[in-house]
């Protein structure tokens, strides 16, 4: 046999994301991931200290739970929600005034999960009711949202002394008291989505809409639940946001959204829907989660960051189209 039959009959290259078993986008992430760390190292050998590894998971425990939302939000094929922004401003209002009325934490983070779950729901009937495209839906509601926000209050934080303020500067093994809720969160979500009714609902939604309906699966319903999920997560990010800011106003969560719609690409979820692992976002986040801090030690300014930041976004859709061209038969 010649060198070019040899060629022609050989199989065909076996992609990293089949011989690992779908994780090859979580080894590769892993892998950038730590090669970041290791350059900012050899710059600067006091980057690796306890203070990152805070700034890191502080940055990680909201944009985490926001990208779990982001990410629901795009396995259901909605693509994404682009008024977070406005919900988790909302929703951290919401949780500034319960705890200026004495409610203890609980309280707290209740209500603001309903108010995130009600600008869902808003979202949603938009959305279904007037059979409208998601992203210019949610990005029409965040300009709206945030523009009334302006009008109720210039500032606001949560009382010293409270309990939510105590629980933002709490640590537990070494790491801030918000980072546990988290990560428990993540993995929690990505065990049942793919293990539960409503998790195959909402994937089978996102993969196929024409099959779900064949299959009676309520569209409707599922686009409202989705939404409502969302913004409920969105919610609890919002007690994690201001339990940890500081005094913050209406536009205090603009520079999230790049993060938290990278993250979610970065960690395989498709935006057109169907298809996705939550477990990834621990990695994505925590890689986004470290790129401001070490480009601070290598002396970049802010606007540069947000120079990475938009670069980063361009390259992580680049790759959900890859990703969506190869899956397509």
């Amino acid at each position: 046999m010649s060198f070019n039959q040899a060629i022609e009959t050989a199989p065909p290259a076996v992609p990293l994301t089949v011989r690992f078993g779908g994780w090859g986008t979580g080894l590769m992430l892993l892998a950038v991931w730590l090669l970041l760390i290791a350059a900012t190292s050899l710059y600067r050998p006091d980057f690796f200290s306890h203070q990152t590894v805070l700034a890191v998971t502080f940055t990680m425990a909201v944009v985490g739970v926001l990208a779990i939302g982001q990410g629901i939000v795009a396995m259901s094929g909605g693509f994404i929600d682009l008024s977070q922004p406005a919900n988790m401003i909302l929703a951290s209002l919401v949780a500034v005034r319960l705890s200026e009325a004495g409610m203890p934490l609980a309280v707290v983070i209740v209500g603001a999960i309903l108010a995130g779950m009600l600008w869902g729901a808003f979202n949603a009937a938009i959305i279904v009711f007037g059979k409208l495209n998601p992203v210019i839906v949610t990005l029409a509601t965040n300009f709206i949202g945030l523009a009334a926000l302006f009008l109720v209050f210039q500032l606001a934080e949560v009382p010293i002394g409270s309990e939510i303020y105590h629980f933002g500067r709490a640590s537990f093994l070494g790491l801030p008291a918000i980072f546990w809720p988290m990560l428990a969160l993540v993995l929690v979500v990505g065990f049942l989505v793919p293990r539960t009714r409503y998790g195959r609902r909402m994937i089978a939604v996102g993969g196929n809409r024409a099959a779900a309906k064949a299959r009676g699966i309520s569209l409707k319903a599922t686009r409202f639940a989705t939404f409502m999920a969302a913004g409920g997560f969105v919610g609890f990010a919002a007690v994690l946001f201001a339990a940890t800011a500081g005094p913050f106003n209406p536009g205090s969560a603009n520079t999230l959204q790049l993060n938290i719609i990278a993250g979610v690409i970065l960690a395989g979820i498709s935006l057109a829907g169907g298809r996705g692992n939550f477990w990834m976002l621990l990695l994505s986040v925590g890689f986004l989660s470290t790129i401001p801090t070490s480009l601070v030690f290598f002396g970049l300014s802010s606007d540069t960051q947000s120079i990475f930041q938009g670069f980063i976004l361009v390259i992580a859709v680049a790759i959900d189209g890859w990703r969506a061209r190869r899956a397509t038969p």
